[in-house]
């Protein structure tokens, strides 16, 4: 019979399977040839008799004891001379590459005849938090000897019952054909039991205990395949070298979990056109999964499975997922939303023109108040702070996440009189992942203009989408779902003050890092020297009558070195302090924006 077929009968037949959603978080179908997947099994190696004066030399990576062929994994143990052992066998592990607490594991195998031989499948504790054996425990899923032909043995190991003190816990279950067919050996471990069965019968169970002496199985377990040669129990009989080679062939390993509730997971937010997109639930035994995608989506694969890949479409949608188990349907959803993605230069992510500030919300901290309100066209934010380290903060969420990708500058117009001297503001952005720009150094403005009109201030945040938490990690840029604004806070903030701030026009712009020239207009304005050395020159062309020219001075890193307003046709700027390297210029006049990039010598 086909493997596959195989796994379909046994979907369909398990009784525990059946009774329960449970979910196929692990496995290998020996799909393949050559050595084990070495991304699920590792060896444990060495000779020395492993506690129970067993014959044989445990190799790594040889294929004579441990290969896949047909289908089937071998482990194979000879009667051959190799690091100070008369024998060799395999043992392999999943330690650190499978590791549950809790969970049905299903092995289909033949096992090892003759006399002398020892196979088992079994588990041990990852991390002996208990302590060392038997204190940790030890589960045999099946053990068989090869002088008994006729049973298999199923057992559990702990401080309280173990074969050292004459108090092991086990059963046997009559089989006559171990060594020559094949029977899968299974185990249901739960939080309040472990179940032995072959060939879904049930033969043995061990029921939970508050003492962690008697039910240390409350921590995480991995497999074991081996088949050892001799030893206090496999050899009890002597060891007859005629069945050499022999060998346990294994069709296949699963492990199943109690599934979660039905979730569709995937991308809540994703770009306009984004293909490659996974959306899935759980692998759940015995269901059947029929997706729908909006008409300008696509599933590219996946379709009747667990998983599906999907390319979208321009707009927003729903993820649908028709679920059925046991001729009962279910149907589930995911909204999907399309991200904004600016346009041009930039965009408007706020201009308060609507007077909404239904976005908007503050720290809880009762020692620091923010008042809201929306009036002339700009966001009033009038804040008593009595507890500066709280930190006071409010949060501006917008419409839908932003991707800046490509628009990584973040800029903001803010006035202020600063009549408190308390007027210190620091803005993080946040990812739909709650990840923050709050990794050093931040976007801080310390010195703010106190003149009571409107002034800009921006970060080029393309070198900073570093997050502290993790340590670390890496802010989405093409998910930003919101701006934190901290006002009077931390180190720099001074308790027991008020005053108000004023913002508009909170937006993302095209990065100006690397660009020679952005709607600079010479025939209106003249920059020179340039390269600089102690000044630079503006010259306006035009009269400007009452006009103001709004220049600031940024670093490559996006830092603000210089912000003044002027109203003169030729302006000077004093660079002799700065240290060489590249700077950004930057010129607002007549709402319009100009960047020159400058380079000191």
């Amino acid at each position: 019979m086909k493997k596959q077929l195989l796994l379909l009968f046994y979907l369909f037949t398990y009784s525990f399977a059946q009774s329960q959603n449970l979910e196929l978080v692990w496995g290998d179908e020996f799909d393949y040839t050559g050595l084990p997947n070495s991304t699920k099994w590792s060896y444990d190696v060495g000779g020395g008799g492993w506690g129970n004066n067993e014959l044989q030399y445990y190799t790594e990576n040889r294929t004579e004891n441990a290969r896949v062929e047909n289908g089937n994994l071998i482990i194979e143990a000879r009667k051959e001379s190799f690091g100070g052992m008369n024998y060799t066998s395999a043992r392999l592990v999943t330690r650190n590459k499978g590791d549950w607490k809790y969970a049905k594991i299903e092995v289909r195998a033949k096992v090892a005849g003759g006399r002398g031989s020892w196979p088992a499948i079994w588990m041990l504790p990852t991390n002996w938090e208990y302590g060392s054996w038997p204190a940790s425990g030890e589960i045999d899923i099946m053990e068989y000897v090869g002088y008994d032909p006729t049973k298999i043995h199923g057992t559990v190991h702990t401080k309280a019952f173990n074969h050292s003190i004459g108090t092991q816990v086990g059963l046997s279950y009559a089989l006559s054909d171990a060594a020559t067919a094949f029977h899968v050996y299974s185990m249901n471990w739960t939080e309040t039991k472990i179940e032995l069965f072959v060939d879904n019968v049930k033969y043995f169970t061990f029921n939970s205990n508050a003492d962690w002496e008697k039910w240390p199985f409350d921590k995480t377990f991995h497999l074991l395949l081996n088949v050892a040669v001799g030893g206090n129990w496999g050899g009890a009989q002597g060891v007859d070298d005629a069945i050499f080679p022999t060998r346990m062939e294994v069709d296949y390993v699963r492990v199943y979990k109690e599934a979660s509730p039905v979730e569709i997971v995937g991308n809540e937010f994703v770009s306009p056109n984004q293909t490659g997109l996974t959306y899935a639930v759980g692998n759940i035994v015995g269901g059947s999964y029929e997706w729908t995608v909006p008409a300008d989506a696509q599933i590219t694969t996946g379709q009747g499975t667990n998983s599906i890949t999907v390319n979208w479409g321009a707009g927003d949608g729903e993820v649908k997922l028709l679920f059925s188990k046991d001729n009962v349907p279910t149907n589930y959803s995911k909204q999907v939303k399309v991200v904004q993605v600016p346009e041009g230069n930039g965009m408007v992510l706020a201009d308060f023109e609507d007077k909404s500030i239904q976005n908007i919300t503050a720290s809880s901290n009762t020692a620091n108040t923010f008042i809201f309100s929306a009036a002339d066209g700009s966001l009033k934010v009038k804040y008593n702070v009595q507890n500066a380290a709280a930190p006071p903060y409010f949060e501006l969420e917008f419409e839908r996440p932003i991707d800046m990708s490509n628009h990584p500058e973040f800029a903001f117009d803010m006035k202020t009189k600063n009549l408190s001297n308390s007027v210190i503001v620091r803005a993080d952005l946040v990812d739909v992942n709650g990840r923050k720009t709050d990794y050093t150094p931040v976007y801080n403005i310390y010195s703010v203009n106190k003149d009571g009109n409107f002034h800009t201030y921006s970060r080029d945040f393309n070198t900073h989408w570093i997050t502290n938490e993790p340590y670390s990690g890496v802010v989405d840029k093409s998910r930003i779902k919101k701006v934190i604004f901290y006002v009077n806070y931390g180190f720099y903030g001074i308790n027991n003050r008020q005053d108000s701030v004023w913002f508009d026009n909170v937006q993302v712009r095209k990065s100006t890092v690397g660009i020679e020239n952005l709607d600079f207009d010479q025939t209106l304005f003249k920059v020179f020297p340039n390269p600089v050395q102690d000044f630079i020159q503006i010259e306006i062309a035009e009269n400007i009558e009452n006009q103001l020219i709004e220049v600031s001075l940024l670093s490559i890193e996006g830092k603000q070195i210089l912000l003044k307003q002027f109203n003169e046709k030729m302006i000077e700027i004093n660079t002799e302090s700065l240290n060489s390297g590249i700077y950004f210029l930057k010129l607002k006049y007549k709402e319009k924006l100009y960047v020159k990039k400058i380079v000191k010598h």
